[in-house]
């Protein structure tokens, strides 16, 4: 009696096939290292230390919000709303701030912001939506900001 095998994978073939499996979820988890390892370069690299860090944020958003509402000067209290940097690619890490403005007691300017952390030196604000702005058209707010965060950036702004 004579077995037929054509139907049967023979055992080179799954060997061969397990060996490609496992190289390439190697090489996978290789390239993901490297990723990982560029995004935490990028990070080092650019956000300040934390000694440094809270005082730098706030002469930066007070410099920012000065610039655009020139008078007396500003002081500025702000919430992280993510616990850490956002890398993506090479770009500058981003942290996403609620923020407050305010000339003595009374604010000027409260909203959800974008800073991107440059050199260990400072952070460059890259987008500010007013609180008004995003109780006019809460939907704009997820241009901008990461989907986890809009629905604490929209219960922000109707707290207040």
């Amino acid at each position: 009696m004579r077995t037929s095998f054509r139907h049967k994978p023979s055992v080179l073939a799954v060997v061969v096939a397990l060996s490609l499996s496992i190289t390439a979820s190697a090489q996978y988890a290789t390239q993901a290292d490297a990723v990982q390892g560029i995004v935490q370069s990028h990070i080092e690299a650019n956000v300040p230390d934390a000694s440094s860090f809270d005082s730098l944020l706030r002469r930066d958003l007070a410099a920012y919000f000065y610039t655009i509402d020139p008078g007396s000067p500003l002081t500025v209290e702000y919430r992280l709303l993510r616990n850490g940097p956002t890398q993506s690619g090479v770009s500058y890490p981003k942290f996403y701030l609620w923020v407050t403005a305010k000339r003595g007691n009374t604010i000027v300017h409260e909203g959800a912001v974008r800073v991107a952390a440059i050199e260990k030196s400072r952070f460059e604000v890259t987008q500010f939506v007013p609180r008004a702005e995003i109780l006019k058209a809460p939907q704009e707010v997820q241009n901008v900001f990461p989907a986890p965060l809009v629905t604490t950036i929209l219960e922000l702004a109707k707290s207040k």
